[in-house]
């Protein structure tokens, strides 16, 4: 009986050495993880250590400021005859601008009646050909976006636009 008994303590104790070198590899495993998280963090950080050593963390929050949120102004709805002969004849655009900085909505204000000139003026020659085309519509904003920056910059006014946006767009 002794004899039987040896070979289970053998498979037994062959058992309990395996399971020890998978939990000892396990614990191996794991703590590489961890250093290679730690040294990612502090690598990919761009910190790299002590911020007051190096300064560059100064300098680096100084020529990357935060976005502002988007603020939003709408200008009033604008009616052109189309000049270019076709099956429309008039154009209605609602228009709204986004802007970070509230300055420049302030200046647009200032100088809506140039603002206002330009747009109906670039309006008035557009063809429903291409208003009928996505693509078209947002030419048109680019275009119109680039006037409202352009009457800006002329009068020294800051034109950070972000986006002109339709709220109003009728062909008849």
């Amino acid at each position: 009986m002794a004899e039987n008994k040896a070979p289970e303590a053998e498979e037994t104790k062959g058992s309990s050495n395996k399971l020890k070198l998978f939990l000892v590899i396990g614990v191996i495993l794991l703590l590489i993880a961890i250093g290679g998280g730690i040294a990612a963090y502090f690598l990919l950080d761009g910190s790299g250590g002590d911020e007051s050593e190096s300064g560059d963390a100064e300098v680096e929050e100084a020529t990357t400021p935060e976005l502002a949120p988007l603020a939003y102004h709408a200008l009033d709805s604008m009616t052109v005859n189309i000049t270019k002969p076709g099956p429309v004849r008039f154009l209605r655009v609602g228009i709204t601008v986004a802007v970070r900085n509230p300055d420049v909505i302030a200046a647009v204000e200032r100088h809506l009646p140039m603002i206002r000139n330009d747009l109906l003026t670039h309006l008035a020659v557009q063809e429903f050909e291409v208003l009928n085309r996505p693509e078209g519509k947002d030419a048109l904003r680019e275009e119109l976006k680039s006037s409202i920056q352009d009457v800006l910059s002329q009068v020294g006014e800051p034109s950070e636009v972000e986006m002109v946006l339709f709220t109003d767009l009728v062909m008849q």
